[in-house]
Order: structure tokens, then sequence, then C-alpha cells
């Protein structure tokens, strides 16, 4: 391949990037501190484009220049993200870059976000504030260990308004994107798991706070079959309207350790890979997206579809995950902390 078709191809890799109502000239010459001309130059390869200007360029863009170029191996694959630290990041950013990844998402007409996770979805979490600010207790004081969590117990009392605020504008960004959810009676477990384990740690300033938890993740399951029921995304206490998007919600039997999703914005696949819990990577490898978007597919077809229809299942499936939080609140639960 030419420079000037290397280039041209480079241009594209971060035309993908960018939302489709931004100008790839404007966003080219604001980087590199050139003019439009000069941008549009670079851009149809007319003007050699310089070391120095790939790398301020692919370092905004988060871009991988040997994927970009095609340089490809059977065994790699390149992921860009960020690690919460207590150093350098903390879960306002974390929950701020995820927002900007909704709005590049949101931004394009043609979009699906594919789900499959070991927890309920995130989004679900934080459309409940009570529920988001214990999921935040529990990351940030036992996963973390933040310093200004020690020796604090849980208490609705702390409920960070600029968190929750950040965090109820992604859920309902998060009903304007069509997608597809795959869940598994399991999913509720990890947050029971973690409320045992403040509850035997004595990790709950008061009993009121405990009960008020129990009842806010029955409302979450409740709202989450609500919307499975009309096979709509909307946000708790609203009713679907014009900015709902298509909800799916398929639920297999057996317990998938994975937790990743995928989006689809017109042509192209990007994966979102969650690690260490809360962490997550993302990657737009064509050779990594194709499988990590049969992989879901494969899962799919193994699953039951409970949206719209199915009510007899769908109402089976809640009743389940709402006996299992009713066993956590009267202490019928196992685990191995109250052996």
């Amino acid at each position: 391949m030419e420079s000037n078709e290397l280039q041209q191809v480079f241009f594209q890799h971060i035309k993908s990037k960018i939302p489709p109502n931004l100008s790839l000239v404007d966003e080219v010459a604001e980087i590199l501190g050139i003019s439009n001309d000069s941008s549009y130059r670079r851009i149809r390869g007319e003007k050699i484009i310089s070391f120095e200007e790939i790398s301020r360029l692919a370092s905004h863009f988060k871009l991988s220049v040997d994927q970009v170029l095609n340089l490809r191996s059977s065994d790699t694959t390149v992921f860009s993200g960020n690690f919460i630290t207590v150093e350098d990041f903390d879960f306002t950013k974390w929950l701020q870059q995820m927002h900007r990844d909704l709005q590049f998402i949101a931004s394009f007409k043609n979009k699906q976000l594919i789900i499959n996770c070991k927890d309920i979805f995130v989004f679900h979490h934080l459309a409940f504030p009570e529920v988001a600010s214990f999921k935040n207790f529990a990351w940030m004081k036992t996963l973390i260990r933040y310093p200004q969590f020690n020796h604090v117990p849980f208490s609705f009392e702390h409920l960070q308004s600029p968190l929750l605020d950040i965090g109820l504008k992604a859920a309902r960004l998060y009903t304007q994107i069509p997608g597809i959810e795959i869940m598994n009676i399991e999913n509720i477990h990890t947050t029971l798991n973690q409320i045992e384990y403040y509850k035997v740690t004595r990790g709950f300033r008061s009993p009121e706070d405990l009960k008020l938890i129990y009842e806010k993740l029955h409302d979450m399951i409740n709202h989450i079959e609500a919307q499975a029921e009309a096979g709509l995304k909307f946000m708790p206490g609203e009713k679907p309207n014009s900015q709902s998007a298509e909800y799916n919600l398929y639920v297999h039997d057996f317990t998938i350790g994975d937790h990743s999703s995928i989006a689809i914005v017109e042509n192209t696949k990007i994966s979102f890979v969650l690690h260490n819990i809360i962490n997550y990577m993302t990657t737009r490898d064509e050779r990594y997206t194709e499988y990590h978007y049969n992989f879901l597919q494969n899962i799919m077809k193994k699953s039951v579809l409970l949206s719209k229809s199915g009510e007899k299942l769908r109402s089976g499936f809640f009743y389940l995950i709402h006996e299992a939080i009713d066993m956590s609140r009267d202490n019928k639960m196992k685990t191995f902390g109250n052996i």
C-alpha cells in the first residue's frame, strides 16, 4: 500500500472514532493547530503527515497505529482503557468516561448495544440512586480500598450528589440506545453477596439502611421486568415514550463467566471487556470484535427471549430473583461468611 493510501486509511480510522455530527476536517485542524485547508490536504493524502502529527492524533483518539496500518499478529489484540486507582482515578471520572462512551454510541442513527454480565448491568443500578450508592461504596471500600472509606459503615446519609447526577444521566442515555441483555438468575447474587459481606462485617450503619437497600433492589428488578414486558427501555417512574429504545432480554440456565458488551454503530463493532470487577477496556480490532459478536450470538441462540412475549417464563424468572432477595433479607442465604 502506498504512503498516501496508508495516510487515508489512518484518517478513516479517526473518522470512525468521532460522532457523525462532528467534522473530521475541523477536529484534525484543531488538534494539530493548522488551518482547515491544511487539514483537508492531509486527510486526502495530498500532504504527507509527520510522525509528530501521527503521534498527536493517535494519542488524542486512542488509536493503535499497528492496527490502523493493518500490522496484524495472530495472537495480539490492542485494547485501550483506564484503571480506577486511589492515586489518579476515581469513580466519578469512571462514570463520566462511561457517559462519554454512551454519547458516542447514541450519536449514530444505526446503533445497538449487546450486554452479557455476571452482575445486574450497571445502568440499572445507576437508575436507582440508593442502589448506585451502595454499589459505589462496596467497590470503593473493599475493591479499591479508598482511604476515606476506611472504618466507615455504609449509610444513605453519604449519598454523593455529583456522582449520582452523572449516574442518572448515563442511565437515561442508556434508555435511548437499542439493545440486548443476556441474564441469568445468578446475576443478582453478586450484589446480594456484597450485602451479606457487609452484614457479617457490620458494614451497615443502621438496620433502616439495610432494609431500604432490599426495598430498592426489589424496585430495580420490578423495573427491569416492566421494561422486558414492554420491550422498551425507560426510566423508573416514567412510561415508554418516543425516545424509548428497543429492549430485548434473553435468559439462559447456564452460568457464563463473562463480563462484556459489544456496541454496533453503523458498520463498526466495538468490544467492551470488563476486568477487575469495574474497569473496562475497549477494542475495535476486527478479528476480536467479530469473534466476540459471534460468541454472544451463540449464547442468544441457546437462551430464551423474555421481552414482549413469554409472560409465564418472564414472571417465573423475576419471581426467582425476588425470592433470592428475600432470602438474603431474611438471613436465609447461605454464604461462606455466615457458616
